[in-house]
This record gives structure tokens, sequence and C-alpha cells, in this order.
């Protein structure tokens, strides 16, 4: 098995396609507005937008009324600084969920953004060796 992508299923697909394509500023590699449709290519794999309503009706099923309560889905990306990338997509429109805090436990310096649909961005920098608990 290979991963190619990840799709995010979304309720409004312009707003998710300017959060992406002008406020992380991923490289758009393929969009058609009509059908609400986006993909992105990052290296070996990509992220790919499509409208919810869309989505279950090409696979033959009923739009749901209501939106998950809980996040469903969070894209992990490693940056060079998770200060500077975090401002930057804040001044850019993001919202904000967690700003950048050390986490030694997981090894990471992490900050939380959220998308139009809930849909988690962290973005993270490993921690030197110096920075990590040995107990």
């Amino acid at each position: 098995m290979k991963l190619i992508c990840v799709r995010l299923l979304v309720s409004d697909f312009a707003a998710s396609l300017k959060f992406w394509r002008d406020v992380v500023e991923l490289p758009v590699s393929y969009s058609d507005e009509s059908m609400g449709y986006a993909h992105f290519k990052l290296g070996e794999t990509g992220i790919e937008l499509m409208s919810r309503d869309e989505f279950v009706n090409s696979i033959g099923e009923v739009p749901a009324t209501n939106s998950p309560a809980e996040r469903q889905v969070v894209l992990n990306v490693q940056v060079d600084d998770v200060d500077a990338t975090y401002a930057r997509l804040v001044e850019r429109g993001a919202t904000s969920v967690f700003a950048p805090q050390d986490r030694p436990a997981w090894g990471a310096r992490t900050a939380h953004l959220s998308d139009p649909d809930g849909h988690l961005l962290e973005i993270y920098t490993s921690l030197s060796e110096n920075n990590i608990p040995t107990a």
C-alpha cells in the first residue's frame, strides 16, 4: 500500500480552497470549483479538498444534516520555525487553536490552527536532544 493523498470533505469549498491555497500557501496542482474539488501536491503525497455534499452524492449516500461535533482530522506538517510559521498563518487569516509550545513528551514544538471546517493543522519542529526529558 502507498498513501497518495488525504481527502478533506468540506462544507464550504470556496472558503476551504482560500484557506489552503492563500493562507497556508499550498501549491494547487488542480482545481475545479464547479465540481468542488482541488488537489495540492506535497512531495510524494497530496491533500485533496472535495465538497462533502458532492462526495456523498457521488457514492450514493444522503448528505448529513449536521456536522460532527468533534474534530475528525489533524494534518501534521514539519516546518523550520513553528513560531514564525504560526504567526504568518494567523496574520493571513488562519484560526488559532493553540499557540506554539514545547511538548517534550512528543519531542516537538507544536502549534495548532483550524481550517474553515474545523480540520486541524498541526505545525511542528523537532526539539533538540537537549530539550527532551530523559525520565
